[in-house]
């Protein structure tokens, strides 16, 4: 266990806890039930086809160049796609029928700023900025379900409900019990901030159990780490639906790789998050859905500096043991160049919210009506994917 309370250093030495405590008090989830969702934001734009190379596409190949994998080091899925050899425990789960895999998809965002991709994602709109909230917080702010980010701060995406918060591990000293008894006793006569305590002390309980071998370790050092910390939440608590992790260094420029390198690495981690939301789930994993997405995909060959740059289509991964999976879902467009976009990118044929309209829609039980009117504005004619679980 980690040293008491480190979560509330700042606010016990400030005497302002109510600002910086968590809203936790966590309510009934009609709609729901006990549905787990994870969403996993690999910031700085994965490579697709390195993710999920088209080895079967007879331009493959000769795209690609010398980033394009051999046939040996892959984990074919059918005859035209397979994964990356780094996402074993993902192709487990493939061939288990709970995962399927997305790919020539992107958000409406058609330039390549991470900045404004993100934007688009998290939002949910068709343009960067048009939204101050995003398509999760919108989402929590018309049911009782709560969502959770393993942030230090919270991300755009679950903004705009007051039924989003986020934890991270404060880096700064612990806090003795001393000093809990006596913020206890300074707030036993104020419910909101005796309220705001009781909470901050159990999100910090919840949290200092997944910690590894009970040293503090940088909170973004893996999604793995991370991804501990987000069972915990999930399955402390019944009315916990939501759950929101982050993962930067997608960015490959330079030296990417095929099985060695930034783009390995990343998915490795990736691939052991994944297996560990399985592991540490238990039967919990059948009532869930887990989604990995990322702002845009890179651009079909490599650079000068053996690295990919920013593109278009790309590929989002469904996991889960309330997943129907086993399946490609793509209108696949196709490597030659003239049937890339702009000549250099995977041209994107399936509009990400269509996912996340069948994530909400058939997992969270939302109704349509509400996904149209409030969660996804002005977005009729993105139709939601049918038959991403299990009924």
């Amino acid at each position: 266990m980690i040293k008491r309370r480190q979560f509330i250093k700042n606010a016990a030495a400030a005497g302002l806890a109510s600002q910086f405590l968590p809203r936790m008090s966590f309510a009934a989830t009609p709609g729901a039930g006990d549905r787990k969702f994870i969403l996993i934001i690999l910031r700085g734009a994965m490579d697709g086809l390195g993710a999920v190379p088209a080895y079967g596409d007879p331009a493959y190949a000769r795209q690609r160049g010398q980033i394009a994998l051999e046939q040996s080091q892959i984990l074919k899925l059918d005859s035209l796609f397979a994964l990356h050899p780094s996402l074993s425990n993902l192709h487990s789960i493939y061939r288990a029928g709970q995962a399927n895999i997305i790919h020539a998809v992107a958000s409406p965002y058609r330039a390549r700023s991470h900045f404004d991709g993100q934007d688009v994602l998290e939002t949910g709109q068709d343009k960067a900025f048009a939204d101050s909230s995003g398509w999760l917080g919108r989402l929590l702010s018309t049911q009782s379900e709560k969502g959770i980010a393993l942030s230090h701060g919270l991300p755009l995406i679950l903004r705009g409900s007051d039924n989003g918060t986020s934890w991270a591990p404060s880096r700064l000293p612990g806090v003795d019990d001393d000093l809990i008894r006596r913020l206890e006793k300074l707030y036993e006569n104020d419910p909101i901030l005796n309220h705001s305590l009781e909470q901050a002390v159990m999100a910090n309980n919840i949290a200092a159990s997944s910690m590894m071998g009970g040293k503090k370790r940088g909170f973004r050092q893996s999604i793995t780490l991370s991804a501990g910390h987000a069972v915990k939440f999930l399955k402390a608590d019944d009315h916990v639906n939501i759950a929101v992790l982050e993962s930067y260094g997608w960015d490959t420029h330079a030296r990417q790789g095929t099985t060695k390198g930034p783009l390995t690495n990343g998915l490795k981690d990736l691939d052991n998050g994944l297996g560990l939301i399985k592991k540490e789930l238990g039967p919990l994993w059948q009532k869930t859905a887990v989604a990995v997405v990322t702002e845009f995909g890179r651009t079909v060959w490599a650079n000068g500096n053996a690295g990919t740059d920013h593109g278009t289509g790309g590929v989002a991964f469904l996991a889960g043991g309330a997943v129907q999976g086993g399946r490609i879902i793509t209108d696949w467009p196709g490597l030659r160049t003239q049937d890339l976009y702009q000549e250099r990118d995977l041209y994107p044929t399936t509009d990400i919210r269509s996912l996340f309209k069948g994530i909400i829609r058939d997992h969270l039980m939302i109704k349509p009506d509400v996904i149209e009117d409030k969660i996804f504005q002005n977005s009729g004619t993105v139709k939601a994917l049918d038959g991403l679980f299990k009924i």
